[in-house]
C-alpha cells in the first residue's frame, strides 16, 4: 500500500535522526575534549599545589628570620651582661643560656637552608609546570573548538533530517502517525517493515505464502501487519 511506503520513508528519517543523536552523544571529539580538560585541570592543580608549598616555605622563612633576630638580640644582651658578671655561678648560668641560644640559632639557620632549597626546587618545577599548563590549555582550546564544530555539524544534520521528516509526514494521516509512534515505542528499530521475498525485514522471520496472499488481499482500510512482530508491512 502506498501509504505504508510513505510511512516507511518517515521511519527511515526517524532512524537516521536517532542514529545522528547517538553520534552526537558519543562524539570522539567529546572524549578528546574531556581528556584535554582533565589534563589541563590536573596541571593547574599541580601548579597551585607547588605555589602553595613555595609560599608556605617562604612564610616559614620569614618567621625564622624574625626568630633569628630575636635570638641575636638576646645573645647580644647576654654577651654584654657576661662582661659585668663576677660570680662564677651567674657566669655559668649565663654561659648555659648563651649556649642554648646559639644552638637554637644554628637550628634556625639549618632549617632556613632546607626551606631555601625547597623554594629553589619549587621555582625550577614551576617553570616546567607553567609550560605544561600553557600546553594543556592550548590543547583544551583546540579540543573545545573541534568539539564545537563536530556538534554543529551533527546538529545541522539532525535539523535537516527533522525538516525532511516533517515534509514526509505531511502525506501521512495524523491517526496513522499516532499509531506508528505508539508502535515505535516498543520497536525503536522500526514499526514498518518490507518483505524480502517471504521474510519480514522487521523480525527476519518467514511468512507462509498463504499469509502473504492474505495480506495482499486486505481491504484498503485495513493495513497489513506481520503476524510475528506486529510491524506494518509495506507490500
Amino acid at each position: 500500500m502506498g501509504i505504508l511506503h510513505d510511512l516507511y520513508a518517515v521511519q527511515l528519517s526517524d532512524i537516521a535522526i536517532s542514529q545522528a543523536q547517538y553520534r552526537l552523544a558519543h562524539l570522539p571529539e567529546s572524549a578528546t575534549y574531556q581528556h584535554a580538560k582533565s589534563a589541563s585541570a590536573n596541571a593547574i592543580t599541580e601548579l597551585a599545589a607547588l605555589d602553595k608549598r613555595s609560599a608556605e616555605a617562604g612564610a616559614e622563612i620569614t618567621g625564622l628570620e624574625i626568630q633569628a633576630q630575636e635570638i641575636d638580640s638576646t645573645l647580644a644582651r647576654l654577651n654584654k651582661q657576661m662582661k659585668t658578671i663576677i660570680a662564677p655561678r651567674e657566669a655559668e648560668a649565663l654561659q648555659h643560656e648563651i649556649a642554648t641560644c646559639t644552638n637554637n640559632r644554628s637550628a634556625l639557620d639549618d632549617r632556613e637552608l632546607e626551606l631555601l632549597e625547597i623554594v629553589e626546587q619549587c621555582d625550577k618545577e614551576s617553570v616546567v609546570l607553567g609550560s605544561r599548563v600553557e600546553s594543556t590549555r592550548g590543547a583544551l582550546s583546540s579540543a573545545e573548538q573541534a568539539l564545537r564544530v563536530a556538534r554543529a555539524t551533527v546538529n545541522a544534520q539532525i535539523a535537516q533530517l527533522a525538516e525532511q521528516r516533517s515534509a514526509q509526514s505531511l502525506v501521512v494521516s495524523p491517526s496513522l502517525l499516532s499509531t506508528y509512534d505508539a508502535k515505535r515505542k516498543h520497536r525503536p528499530d522500526g514499526a514498518v517493515s518490507k518483505m524480502n521475498g517471504p521474510t519480514c525485514s522487521g523480525c527476519h522471520l518467514d511468512l507462509p505464502k498463504s499469509e502473504i496472499d492474505r495480506l495482499h488481499k486486505l481491504p484498503a482500510d485495513e493495513l497489513p501487519e506481520c503476524p510475528h512482530c506486529g510491524c506494518f508491512i509495506a507490500l
